[in-house]
C-alpha cells in the first residue's frame, strides 16, 4: 500500500476539528501537521488527533516552511482565507479551503491568481454539491427531465444560533449561509450569474448584530430568474439547510422540500412522483475529501476548482453590493471590477500528485 498523503489543518475550531475527523477516517491520509493562533485549541485538537508538539504551529507560515506536506485543509475565519491560501499555493501546495474562498470579491480573485501563477489545485469546501439529493437535482435537469428550465425558487428558514465570529458578521445570511444556496443553484442549472439585485435586513428579534435575512433576486445566463429568501432567525414553518427549492421547466418541475426528498412534477400535473435519489459513497465531508484526493492523483475533476467558485463568491459580493446601494448589479462587471479574467485554459490537474 502506498504511503498515506500528509495534510498541514489550518484551524481547530468546530468545522475544523469536524474535517480532522473526516480525514482521520480515511486511510490515504495523514495529518502533517496542525495550525492554530489560539493556543489551548491547538493543543486540544493535537491532543485528540495524535499531533506530537513539535508538529503543532502558532501561524500557517512556519507550518508551510517545517513540515513536509502534500496539501493544505484551510478551516478558518474567512478574512484570513487570502493570506493562508495564497502563502500555500506560492510554495507549490494544493490548497482545499472551506468555503468562501475569501472574505471578498477582490481576495477571492487574488487567490485565484496564486493558484494560476502556481499551477497547485485549489478546491473549495462548497458541502451541498456532496449530497444525494443536490446531484439528483442537477442530473435531473441536466438529462432534460423538466425540459428548458425557466425559473428557480429558493426558501430557507432555519433559526439558528452559532455564537462566535459569525455573530458578529455584518451580512451573516449572504456571505455565510446563501453563498451555499447560490452554489448549489448555479451547480444545478449550469449556469453563472447575470444580475443580482438584493435587499439584506435584521428583523427586531435577531440575536445577530448584522442582517440575518435577505431576499434577492438573481438573473442566470439564458435569463432565467432565480427569486430567493433566506433567513436565520425563522419563525414559523422551517426548511431544510438547502432550502424548499423548485426548479421549473418547460416539460414540468423539480421540488425539493424540507426533508429533503425530491419530486417530480410532469407537464402541468400538480401530482408529483418521488424522484430517485442517487446512492453516493461515501457522501457529505467524506465525499468532498475523496473527490479532492481523486483529483491530486489526477483521477477525478475538482468539484468545485476555483475557477468554476469565483462565480458563486461572485453572486454573494454583488448581493451585498446591491444591498448596501439598493441597486441591481452587473455581475460580469463586478467580476471585472474585482480584477477577474477569464481562464484561457483549465488546469491540467493530472499533473499535481501521481499515485506512488
Amino acid at each position: 500500500m502506498q504511503n498515506p498523503l500528509r495534510m498541514i489543518v489550518v484551524g481547530t475550531g468546530v468545522m475544523g476539528r469536524t474535517w480532522l475527523e473526516t480525514l482521520r477516517a480515511d486511510p490515504r491520509w495523514t495529518i502533517a501537521a496542525l495550525v492554530d493562533s489560539a493556543p489551548d485549541k491547538l493543543d486540544a485538537a493535537g491532543d485528540a488527533f495524535g499531533v506530537p508538539e513539535e508538529r503543532r504551529y502558532g501561524n500557517a507560515d512556519a507550518a508551510f516552511e517545517l513540515a513536509p506536506a502534500d496539501a493544505v485543509l484551510v478551516v478558518t475565519p474567512p478574512e484570513t482565507h487570502r493570506a493562508i491560501s495564497v502563502a500555500a499555493l506560492n510554495r507549490g501546495l494544493p490548497v482545499f479551503c472551506e468555503k468562501p474562498l475569501a472574505a471578498s470579491l477582490t481576495d477571492g480573485v487574488a487567490v485565484l491568481r496564486a493558484a494560476r501563477q502556481s499551477g497547485a489545485l485549489l478546491m473549495v469546501g462548497q458541502g451541498r454539491r456532496w449530497l444525494p439529493h443536490i446531484v439528483a437535482l442537477r442530473d435531473a435537469v441536466r438529462q432534460g427531465l423538466i425540459g428548458e428550465p425557466g425559473y428557480i425558487t429558493c426558501q430557507f428558514r432555519v433559526p439558528f444560533r452559532f455564537g462566535g465570529w459569525r455573530d458578529s458578521m455584518p451580512e451573516v445570511l449572504i456571505e455565510d449561509l446563501a453563498i451555499h444556496h447560490f452554489d448549489t443553484i448555479r451547480f444545478i442549472a449550469g449556469r453563472n450569474g447575470q444580475r443580482v439585485f438584493a435587499h439584506s435586513f435584521r428583523p427586531a428579534w435577531s440575536w445577530f448584530r448584522g442582517n440575518s435575512c435577505a431576499t434577492v433576486d438573481l438573473l442566470l445566463e439564458g435569463d432565467i430568474p432565480v427569486s430567493y429568501f433566506g433567513s436565520w432567525v425563522a419563525r414559523g414553518p422551517r426548511s431544510s439547510w438547502d432550502g424548499e427549492l423548485i426548479v421549473a421547466g418547460s416539460d414540468g418541475a423539480l421540488l425539493l422540500r424540507e426533508d429533503e426528498t425530491v419530486w417530480f412534477y410532469p407537464g402541468e400535473s400538480d401530482t408529483p412522483r418521488p424522484l430517485e435519489v442517487p446512492r453516493l459513497e461515501p457522501m457529505g465531508l467524506a465525499r468532498g475529501l475523496d473527490i479532492f484526493t481523486r483529483a491530486l492523483w489526477g483521477e477525478a475533476a475538482p468539484e468545485p476548482d476555483v475557477e468554476d467558485n469565483i462565480h458563486s463568491l461572485a453572486l454573494t459580493s454583488a448581493a451585498v453590493a446591491s444591498s448596501r446601494t439598493g441597486l441591481r448589479v452587473d455581475i460580469g462587471a463586478h467580476l471585472r471590477a474585482a480584477g477577474w479574467s477569464p481562464s484561457r485554459l483549465r488546469p491540467a490537474w493530472n499533473a499535481s500528485l501521481p499515485r506512488e
